[in-house]
């Protein structure tokens, strides 16, 4: 039996359908662990690298002290730990008080990122530091400008004298607010209790740092996240609220979906391929039975086949995949200069896997309904043609499909996004299709074009089977279109939120006074500034006349408060004429020069405080109190380093107060000495240089748009082997119409021309529908999965039908057209 099931095995190879399984599962399993490997270890690289931001893999944060043997936890699951406290404190020097924004930092501080001193106010040079001694203070730059001291005086905090030992160039963890009026003084932790500032009443922030292994702090996180209170809270870069955050989770995002998209494929050309192996095999199954083989024996040789195509193609593929990942990984650490960390077992496991689930699902359900052909086949060859139900195979098909998409994503939605316009791109490709062919029918006989007239009632002669094939062709050509607009468009749609020459710095507290000093000096200097800004610091006191909370966001809690949640701290509120740069009105009517008292509210704050438009705000304003009425509600992209308010309110109000101003500009480097000049002549102004965020927010860009360019070019393959396939499923009924036709005397010519006419008409219908169904894809997944604007693609509509139309009419025709080079005599001989 075993000699026969490889007698067979052998043939089955040679007639080329278990060789597009088995190419199918080896570029599944070899794509999956490639996507795996590089796609997993970027993303470590990238988190790594962002750890920076935090200054630590880890951070626990709470307004109190945390009772909770952390530093023990840490040293028990050998992590680095650090610690440090963050409070308000009035700062004195030189007969001149500031108020400045303490960090109280441990001997280990920072865990990661780099801490950058300067041993003097105008100096360049900066040494990368760890801990600050006891006794001594870094100062930010502009604490200098305002106290009028030098490195190596004395300054004052509560009842602690500090020598200032250095100025802080860059501080890994400093908070990305524009709006952070306190500069930052740095001291030793141990030197908090003799200042006597902390108090009970003072309002703290604790932060408890960890750094280390993944797996170590994955432990961590499980032991520390059920002990913490309502107030504490874990996070990691992608946790925050920064825009790196959201940077990061787009771009694991991104990764993820495209390869998704090349799993998907590799299975549809699976799928493809059993059905043309079960297929073929109908007469094959009937001469066993009539033979005298068993049920049980047909099943062993058949099982076998596919037991052996699995195992090799999955090997075949994780030895592929390994032996390619390493010129990939040399050129995507030499280009986008990380480190890449190990792959681990991850990448093999869930390779191997996804062979299995691939090789098995899409298979089994035509192989199993073909042991039950009937020996009566033999002389009649209908006899079986119900036996695969098309239905269950179609439904298991689609079971299949969402488990494999739920595993690799671990996401419902983008699942239920794939898998349902998948659907729907079928139920109108078989519409569509029905109604075409029936046209074409009608139109037909009044053809003059003999080629075009064969190959439209070849067509709907094979209705059922061209249906088939359009799915194919769609889905490969959809799945493609989607990763070729993701890496060119929904990336540079991406990469638009941080355009070059973005601003870098941003400065505030500018005067009315200083509003025209400050544009003439820019401007001697060509450097260009954004619209000014009118700021106003107020309080959220109330909502429809109701006193809200007064306690922070982490603070509150519902259960422990009487009070309806409120804002937890002072808001910076604006007044603009024109909707900012990317807000998007979504209810009610924007504010205008005839707006009295009204407000516009952004979309989470207001979700967050159940705020609608209608509402009345209450803000306590110094000692005034103004009321106005919420007239719109908008979203905010906060990922574009640009200034934006969680309100703001009309024209009309902002005239009663003073207020500062707040500008952006992009600052060259060549700028920075005059740049420090600037401020040294306008000391009470504000500087916050974020330009450490924006490289690293357009390094994660590049780095998924250099993952997405190799996705795609797994995609092209996985598509190509899904029309390959498709186009393979027809040939035998095609050997058999030409045989006919030859018969009667249609020559190669006519023959020919009619293939590429019947195959371009395909393409076409497939491009057409394909490019519907990628653009409706791409609509969902800009709203409900990355969260940026909407835009329609028109380029899909040309591209979906050109490409359609040029793929499967070159392959369906290379293919195709060998069979006119043989005789009609050949073509006998070679029919099953």
């Amino acid at each position: 039996m075993k000699s026969l099931i490889w007698r067979l095995f052998r043939a089955e190879l040679r007639r080329g359908e278990l060789t597009i399984v088995a190419a199918a599962i080896v570029l599944a399993v070899s794509s999956v662990w490639l996507f795996t490997s590089i796609t997993d270890r970027m993303e470590q690289a990238i988190f790594n690298k962002s750890g920076d931001f935090i200054a630590a893999d880890r951070v626990v944060r709470s307004a109190h002290p945390v009772d909770l043997p952390l530093a023990d936890q840490a040293g028990d699951l050998e992590l680095d730990y650090a610690e440090q406290l963050l409070f308000p404190s009035m700062v004195y020097g030189n007969q001149n008080l500031v108020l400045a924004s303490v960090k109280a930092v441990s001997e280990q501080y920072p865990l990661k990122g780099s801490l950058r001193i300067s041993s003097d106010v105008a100096g360049s040079d900066a040494a990368q530091k760890q801990g600050i001694a006891i006794g001594e203070a870094w100062l930010a730059e502009r604490l200098f400008y305002q106290l009028k001291v030098d490195v190596g005086d004395a300054i004052e905090i509560g009842e602690a004298e500090f020598i200032i030992s250095g100025r802080i160039v860059n501080e890994p963890d400093a908070p990305f607010s524009v709006f952070m009026t306190a500069p930052r003084v740095i001291i030793n932790i141990n030197d908090v209790a003799k200042t006597e500032v902390v108090q009970p009443g003072s309002r703290l922030a604790y932060r408890y740092m960890f750094a280390g292994e993944k797996t170590n702090l994955a432990e961590f996180e499980n032991w520390v996240k059920p002990l913490l209170a309502d107030n504490q809270r874990l996070v990691n870069v992608s946790s925050g609220d920064s825009p790196l955050a959201g940077a990061l989770q787009k771009a694991q995002q991104f990764l993820l979906l495209a390869g998704l998209i090349g799993i998907l494929l590799a299975s549809a050309a699976i799928a493809v391929a059993s059905r043309l192996y079960c297929q073929r095999h109908y007469d094959t199954v009937a001469m066993f039975k009539v033979l005298g083989a068993s049920k049980p024996q047909i099943r062993a040789i058949y099982l076998g086949h596919l037991f052996a195509v699995i195992v090799a193609s999955i090997v075949i593929g994780v030895g592929v995949a390994f032996i390619v990942q390493w010129p990939v990984a040399n050129y995507v650490e030499s280009l986008l200069n990380i480190t890449l960390p190990s792959a681990g077992a991850a990448p093999y496991l869930m390779a191997i896997g996804s062979g299995l689930i691939c090789g098995i699902a899409f298979t089994l359900p035509t192989l199993i309904q073909l042991f039950d052909i009937a020996p009566m086949r033999v002389i009649r060859r209908d006899s079986d043609d119900g036996v695969v139900n098309p239905l269950w195979v179609g439904i298991w098909m689609l079971l299949s499909v969402f488990v494999l998409l739920l595993l690799y994503s671990g996401s419902l939605m983008l699942s239920l996004i794939l898998l349902g316009v998948g659907i729907a791109a079928v139920a109108l490709l078989l519409v569509i299709s029905q109604l075409l062919l029936w046209f074409g029918k009608k139109r037909a006989a009044s053809l003059r074009n003999l080629s075009l007239k064969i190959a439209v009632s070849s067509l709907y002669k094979r209705a059922k089977q061209n249906r088939v094939q359009l799915i194919g062709f769609t889905v490969a050509i959809k799945l493609a279109l989607v990763v070729w607009v993701i890496q060119q468009d929904l990336i540079s749609e991406w990469q638009q939120q941080l355009p070059e020459g973005a601003p870098n710095h941003f400065m505030y507290n500018i005067s009315e006074p200083q509003k025209p000093l400050i544009n003439a000096r820019f401007e001697n200097e060509n450097v260009e500034l954004t619209e000014m800004f009118p700021m106003l610091r107020g309080r959220l006191v109330s909502i429809n006349d109701e006193a809200v909370s007064q306690q922070r966001e982490g603070e509150y809690s519902e259960k422990n408060s009487s009070r309806r949640r409120g804002a937890g701290r002072e808001l910076n509120l604006s007044s603009v004429a024109n909707l900012p740069y990317r807000n998007a009105l979504l209810e009610g009517e924007w504010l205008n020069a005839s707006s009295v008292n009204e407000a516009s509210v952004e979309q989470d704050f207001a979700q967050r405080l159940n705020i609608t438009v209608g509402d009345k705000l209450g803000f306590m304003v110094g000692a005034s109190e103004i009321v106005v009425n919420v007239t719109s509600v908008r979203s905010v992209d906060w990922n574009t380093m640009q200034p934006n308010f969680y309100v703001l309110l009309s024209q009309d109000i902002l005239k009663d107060f003073p207020t500062g101003y707040l500008t952006s500009f992009n600052l060259p480097e060549n700028k920075s000495a005059w740049m420090a000049e600037t401020m040294a002549s306008f000391p009470t102004l504000v500087l916050i240089n974020v330009k450490a965020l924006i490289t690293q927010l357009s390094q994660v860009v590049d780095q998924v748009a250099l993952a997405l360019r190799l996705v795609l070019v797994v995609v092209l393959l996985a598509s190509s082997l899904v029309l390959y396939a498709q186009v393979q499923s027809s040939l035998e009924e095609r050997r058999q119409q030409t045989v006919i036709l030859r018969t009667l005397g249609a020559s190669a010519k006519l023959l020919r021309n009619a293939v590429i006419y019947e195959f371009v008409i395909l393409g076409f219908l497939a491009g057409f529908i394909a490019a519907s169904a990628a653009q409706t894809i791409l609509l969902l997944l800009q709203v409900m999965v990355f969260d940026i604007g909407t835009s329609i693609n028109w380029g899909l509509w040309l591209l979906g039908p050109v490409i359609g139309t040029l793929l499967v009419s070159v392959m369906g025709a290379g293919a195709t057209l060998r069979l006119l080079k043989q005789n009609s005599a050949q073509l006998v001989r070679n029919l099953n």
